[in-house]
């Protein structure tokens, strides 16, 4: 017996040691979709930004069903950089110095007519600005910026109550060279007491010294210019440029201006571009989002959606600015008093910071992006504590295609160094079993063959046969007992 309790702990040793072999190949399978991870031997991390495929493919609100695997199927270490509202920073605005220039010649160069430049780089007007029928540019100076902000926009203010126009934008550092900066399409219109005004031109974080615009359809009367200025954010995710989902179609509802859609996937949405079927429409409108289908709607904006069109200039509605929301589900509820939208179909572009990823390059390549599984919780870790004070800056990593299962397969066991002891595993575990299956048998077959069994209880094995051999003796040879009597008298 002492033998068959040694085996027997052998084989449960043999099972909790195989039962942890392929935990995590398990682990690997559990997610819906796989992403091959291409990287560049030699590093130690890498970073990578999470393209929209990858927030398709979760399904979780906060990308806490996303793991980084190794060629041999082994979970390693990552951060999550996701953007937070709370990262975000206030914007400040600065009065820009601005001058209005007659028209250059093509390929001019140094301060334009009319503006000197001081030691320092400031612009100054010496003279008095050319009437407005008389130029169609402005120059901006502005000035020094500190090296831990940017200038995000200019707003600028319109004296006209009817303007509708197109301005370029070009940037500078020395007055000679000259870039392209962006355009925007400006716009005030009055009308029964109200007023439609678009007056803000994205920039986008430049951080030039001069800004020239000229202006397509006619120079407005301007007021003043403001400088939108952002501190820049120290988190890697706020810093990654704005990525777009396009083309995403809003069914009508059940009530007239009542319009549905899902952007997909759990996108931390910051930006809303509603695209309105008809030109020259006008139509007060509020946007909800939730989470699902059995939660309740919450209001997240509010805005005058327009599309005007005047002559060759068209103008829209800016995008609506959220706070990031990760809701799929979205409802635009449009007043229906004058008409609404109108025929056709709404549109909507989400815009969202992506999120950016850094993995330690533990292991053997190749490495795989999994994600998809709504039963599975994040285990990132903080940027900080991922690289523990470490000097080496990580490396760019990118995401390439979705893997098909066989793919995702081979992808974490064609450089398995463990499949061998895994079979070994198996084959000691399937022997261990088969001998104490064999011991089993026969210790009852013996048991059987040597012991008898009384209802009452009887004795052991060994008494019973010898009492049975004497009762035996005594029977057959009646003698017997005379001779063992005399024998006791005898003694």
């Amino acid at each position: 017996m002492k033998r068959v309790f040694t085996l027997t702990g052998w084989c449960f040793a043999i099972v909790a040691t195989w039962a942890s072999a392929p935990a995590v190949a398990l682990a690997a399978d559990d997610f819906a979709q796989h992403f091959a991870l291409q990287i560049d031997d030699g590093a130690a991390y890498y970073s990578v930004t999470l393209p929209a495929a990858v927030y398709a493919a979760s399904q979780r609100h906060d990308l806490g069903d996303l793991r980084v695997f190794n060629g041999t199927g082994e979970p390693v270490p990552y951060s999550l950089d996701a953007p937070r509202e709370s990262a975000r920073t206030p914007s400040t605005l600065r009065q820009a110095r601005w001058f209005p220039l007659p028209p250059t010649a093509a390929g001019s160069s140094g301060a334009p007519l009319g503006v000197t430049i001081g030691a320092d780089g400031s612009l100054r007007a010496p003279s008095a600005p050319p009437a407005r029928a008389q130029h169609d540019t402005d120059l901006i100076d502005l000035g020094r910026v500190s090296q831990t902000s940017r200038v995000t926009a200019l707003v600028v203010h319109l004296r006209d109550d009817n303007y509708q126009g197109r301005v370029t934008v070009e940037s500078s550092d020395d007055l000679r060279h000259w870039q392209p900066a962006g355009d925007a399409q400006l716009l005030k219109v009055s009308y029964n007491g109200s007023t439609l005004s678009q007056d803000r031109i994205e920039l986008d974080g430049t951080r030039v010294r001069y800004l020239r615009l000229r202006w397509l359809d006619g120079t407005p009367y301007v007021d003043s210019m403001d400088m939108e200025i952002q501190a820049l954010a120290a988190d890697p995710a706020q810093r990654a440029d704005r990525a777009w989902r396009d083309g995403i179609v809003a069914h009508a509802g059940p009530k007239p201006g009542e319009y549905f859609f899902s952007t997909g996937g759990p996108y931390p949405v910051d930006r809303l571009r509603l695209n309105l079927p008809q030109p020259n429409t006008v139509a007060p409108a509020v946007v909800y989002s939730r989470t699902g289908l059995d939660t309740p709607w919450r209001e997240v904006a509010g805005a005058t959606l327009f599309r005007l069109h005047n002559g060759e200039v068209e103008q829209s509605n800016p995008s609506l600015e959220l706070t990031p929301d990760t809701d799929r589900q979205w409802r635009v509820v449009v007043d229906p008093r004058n008409g609404g939208l109108g025929s056709g179909t709404l549109t909507v572009a989400a815009g969202w910071r992506p999120a950016t990823l850094t993995f330690v390059a533990r292991g053997s390549a190749p490495f795989t992006l999994a994600v998809g599984s709504a039963t599975t919780v994040s285990s990132a870790v903080s940027r900080d504590d991922l690289l523990m004070g470490a000097s080496a800056v990580p490396a760019t990593a990118r995401v390439g295609d979705a893997l098909s299962p066989e793919q995702a397969a081979r992808a974490q066991s064609a450089k398995d160094p463990d499949a061998m002891r895994r079979y070994l595993l198996w084959a000691a575990l399937l022997l261990a079993v088969a001998s104490l299956g064999a011991i089993a048998w026969r210790l009852a077959r013996g048991a059987h063959a040597q012991a008898g069994v009384t209802p009452g209880g009887a004795p052991d094995a060994a008494g019973a046969s010898e009492g049975s051999g004497v009762a035996g003796a005594a029977a057959n040879d009646p003698g017997a007992s005379d001779a063992n009597g005399q024998g006791d008298r005898k003694g």
